[in-house]
């Protein structure tokens, strides 16, 4: 037997670790699930590009153009931080407290000004992240063992129409910001359980308190985080606890903020929901026939998840008919819902880790704030409200789609299966069709209420926001034939919404409104007292009836409705300018001039204030003051001349 031989050794090393072995050759290219991310964020782009041609929407012009604090610009982002929602358009004793979207409006307007295009590519930027967000935490939940079904629950999130509003609606910007950051904090706290890191566990805290102060209803999280991480994410325990101990001490330092904001302006109060916007308030209504309509809608939220056809932006009365537990609809909804409630908890007493039972639960959890059950919001229904659960619905789409291919290639990938990706084409192509159409319907308010209002006819809100809008186009018109044509339309919209709703004090109102406009002043009066009839605080109706009493040179009539209307609305500057020029033809001098002092207090950027002064001081013979007050009305209207 030969004796073994050592080896060779040159310099410390062996000759055997000295031959030059070629290393191995990194790729270059991207992984797959950051390959299907850049995918997915491509197509979110190219779906909602057609919206950068939109311009402002519905409330847009609430929480941008018209928003005296918004307006300001970055330096009223520490006033926005401690105000609330809305008290830059309106003072309310029921408002909100959301103000990460308007500090982005702040700082937008500040760069763009009144500019659409910058605020919707944003819109579609922080969608595309959200799509992105969504699909690395589902590969991620589900350990990288189901990428291409995140990527097929992710792809029908992104295309869903449903979406259109969120994404179109650039006010909407609060509900991409929550989920973007709610999602954001999910995969930050996934990363924390691999790698224990406290900066992690504080990251993604952060992200969920941003979440949080771009809209409140992300609360629902605190079941679903605690759910993911001890069920799904548990790999350790401790770190478990750390995340859901970390997300309740957020939360309640949010309430405490919002709680603390809202008291300190007296906007705390119970929501006071009016029956246009959710006709659940109705006086009289029975308990039994509220809760059956209530559960009428949950059912057209899974039709309209099923089916995204027609969809319009407003679903108040009469949309959806007031019902009973004897209708087949609301009994098919129930057992809806009942079903998904009982196959979730059969599923997860089966399996704690069940993929079904987690989109189940997802879908319940989020839709829930918004079932008009427990509570009543300020609104009947709202696509906008299934842009968290949708992702429950997707998800489970996804799952089923793999259940069914699985049973008979269980290693097939399913994005190289043509019976996956034939009818997964065919929908993804159907829904981008749908989407970007009615993108396009979400280009201006005219546009978006016109083609709405063809889908519901019946929807009185919907008929007297298009009167609304007409009326603006009117204003606007310089053709005296068009500007008639405009009011014609508007009053046919406006007999309409009460041909509904007989004791809409606003649609009176506004139809007084229109009269006024074509100066057949008797039908004004009619309507406007009608409205206040129905309801003696209506401002609009105060004023329009002032308006017309004024027209006639009744200036002490119209004194004393728009004192009225003062003392209803003491927020409306109108009222006190329109007050001070009563006073002014009436030649009591010193009131014109207290009135309008008043309205510049109240808003001094309103030009009709510092005419009616300059006007006022030319008549009481002082040419200083006057001419003082005429430059300042002439440097916001530079066509003023007393």
């Amino acid at each position: 037997m030969a004796n073994k031989q050592p080896k060779k050794q040159v310099a410390g090393a062996t000759i055997q670790q000295k031959i030059n072995v070629p290393s191995p050759v990194r790729s270059k290219t991207l992984p797959q699930s950051a390959k299907l991310a850049l995918l997915l964020g491509i197509l979110s782009l190219l779906l909602y590009a057609n919206t950068l041609k939109n311009g402002f929407v519905l409330d847009d012009f609430h929480v941008i153009i018209e928003n005296t604090i918004v307006t300001k610009g970055v330096s009223a982002i520490p006033e926005i931080l401690a105000t609330p929602y809305r008290r830059g358009y309106l003072i309310t004793g029921s408002d909100l407290y959301r103000p990460l979207s308007l500090v982005m409006f702040a700082t937008e307007y500040q760069l763009f000004g009144k500019s659409p295009a910058p605020y919707h590519s944003i819109n579609i930027l922080l969608f595309a992240g959200c799509v992105i967000l969504l699909f690395f935490f589902l590969d991620d939940l589900f350990e990288h063992k189901k990428t291409e079904v995140a990527f097929i629950a992710s792809l029908l999130f992104a295309l869903h129409p449903i979406h259109t509003e969120v994404v179109a609606n650039i006010k909407s910007r609060d509900e991409l910001l929550c989920f973007f950051f709610a999602f954001l904090s999910l995969n930050v706290f996934c990363k924390y359980v691999k790698t224990g890191k406290i900066s992690q566990l504080l990251a993604g805290c952060l992200c969920f308190f941003l979440s949080l102060l771009a809209k409140e209803t992300v609360i629902t999280f605190l079941a679903i985080i605690p759910f993911v991480f001890f069920f799904y994410k548990n790999n350790s325990k401790p770190a478990s606890a750390y995340i859901t101990a970390g997300i309740v001490l957020v939360a309640v330092l949010f309430l405490a903020v919002r709680f603390s904001v809202l008291n300190h302006y007296d906007a705390n109060q119970p929501d006071s929901i009016k029956f246009i916007d959710n006709a659940l308030v109705k006086p009289g209504l029975s308990a039994e026939s509220r809760i059956a309509t209530a559960i009428l809608m949950m059912g057209y939220y899974l039709r309209l998840l099923l089916i995204p056809y027609p969809l319009i932006c407003d679903y108040s009365f009469a949309s959806i008919p007031f019902t009973h537990f004897s209708d087949p609809l609301v009994i098919a909804s129930l057992a809806a819902y009942a079903i998904l409630v009982v196959s979730m908890i059969k599923l997860f007493l089966r399996d704690k880790r069940d993929p079904f039972a987690f989109s189940i639960l997802f879908f319940l959890a989020t839709a829930s704030l918004f079932t008009n059950v427990f509570f009543l919001l300020g609104a009947t229904m709202g696509e906008r409200f299934m842009f968290f659960p949708s992702v429950g619905f997707c998800l489970a789409v996804a799952l089923l789609v793999d259940k069914l291919i699985s049973k008979n290639d269980a290693t097939a990938p399913l994005l190289k299966n043509n019976k996956v990706m034939a009818p997964l084409i065919v929908l993804s192509v159907g829904y981008a069709v749908v989407t970007f159409g009615r993108n396009s319907e979400w280009s201006d308010n005219y546009t978006l209420y016109s083609s709405d209002v063809k889908k519901v006819p019946d929807n009185c809100k919907l008929n007297y926001n298009l009167s609304v809008d007409l009326h603006n186009i009117a204003k606007e018109e310089k053709d005296p034939a068009k500007q008639r044509k405009a009011i014609d339309e508007a009053i046919v919209s406006l007999r309409r919404a009460l041909a509904v709703y007989p004791d809409f004090d606003d649609a009176e109102a506004n139809l007084a409104f229109s009269y006024f406009f074509i100066q057949q002043f008797d039908s004004s009066e009619l309507h406007d007292k009608r409205a206040l009839q129905i309801n003696p605080g209506n401002d609009y109706a105060i004023n329009d009836l002032a308006g017309a009493y004024f027209f006639r040179k009744n200036y002490p009539g119209a004194l004393s409705l728009y004192e009225r209307s003062i003392s209803v609305n003491p927020g409306y500057v109108n009222s006190y300018a329109n007050a001070g020029i009563c006073n002014l033809y009436m030649n009591k001098y010193d009131s014109a001039v207290y009135y309008c002092n008043r309205a510049i207090a109240a808003d001094q950027g309103f030009n009709s204030s510092y005419e009616i002064l300059a006007a006022t001081y030319h008549a009481m013979n002082k040419p200083d003051s006057a001419r003082k007050y005429e430059l300042i009305a002439q440097k916001n209207n530079p066509g003023f001349k007393l």
